[in-house]
């Protein structure tokens, strides 16, 4: 009797799911949330609350990345992670990333 083994498939990486454009999304530690509402001022459409009423990633390509970098900018507790930009032709996209480096 010929038995294959079986390969356990690997974890995906932390991108969009699509495997080719590298887009990492951005994340927020909640647990660490203050729920000061910066980020949801900077773009509802990305971030959001959950039920305990933290800050929350609602959509990561729900808005430009510069607003990803601005809400990570402004936050007091430093827990949102920009992640990579969704969109690569959006404008001043090598200073944007630049910014985001130190929250990543």
């Amino acid at each position: 009797m010929n038995v294959n083994p079986i390969t356990p498939a690997k974890a995906p990486a932390a991108d969009c799911g699509c495997g080719s454009c590298g887009f990492t999304p951005v994340t927020i530690d909640s647990e660490d949330c203050t729920a000061c509402g910066e980020c949801v001022e900077v773009n509802p459409a990305i971030f959001g609350w959950d039920a305990e009423k933290m800050a929350t990633v609602i959509d990561a390509k729900g808005g430009p990345f510069k607003d990803v970098v601005k809400a990570a900018e402004k936050c007091p507790a430093q827990v949102i992670h920009p992640g990579t930009p969704a969109d690569p032709n959006e404008k001043d996209l090598e200073a944007l990333i630049a910014r985001a480096q130190k929250y990543n």
